[in-house]
């Protein structure tokens, strides 16, 4: 560990995949914050600098790339992991180009999820 306390938010309408990811996160020794949609999420976001974002594409209100391009337009920067059982291809390089730092599949395989962390938020490497 370096010693850091990252910040997280976790916003997905799913519980199930809200406490899955919490659970790991908190493994790493993450504060974690949860949010059920995008407008719960953005009002979070306003409200605290997260050093990570779960974010999920498909949800009611307001889904994952409305979120994005809301922050674009605000101009506030997040670390973005997008979580979704619909990623294809061109989602991924659509997102990436909107600025998302990595990608998970639901269901979360766990090595991906560890790596894909530690890509944004270096938990148990060496500085």
């Amino acid at each position: 560990m370096n010693g850091r306390t990252y910040t997280a938010l976790i916003i997905d309408d799913d519980a199930t995949t809200r406490s899955a990811i919490k659970l790991m996160l908190v493994k790493l020794k993450f504060k974690v914050d949860e949010a059920a949609d995008g407008i719960e999420g953005l009002h979070q976001i306003r409200k605290r600098n997260y050093d990570l974002v779960f974010l999920d594409i498909r949800m009611p209100r307001m889904d994952g790339e409305q979120v994005i391009k809301v922050l674009k337009k605000r101009n506030e920067f997040c670390n973005i992991l997008l979580v979704s059982g619909y990623l294809t291809k061109e989602r991924v390089v659509r997102f990436a180009q909107l600025g998302v730092k990595g990608f998970l599949t639901k269901p979360i395989e766990i090595d991906k999820f560890y790596a894909e962390v530690n890509k944004v938020c270096p938990t148990n490497m060496q500085n």
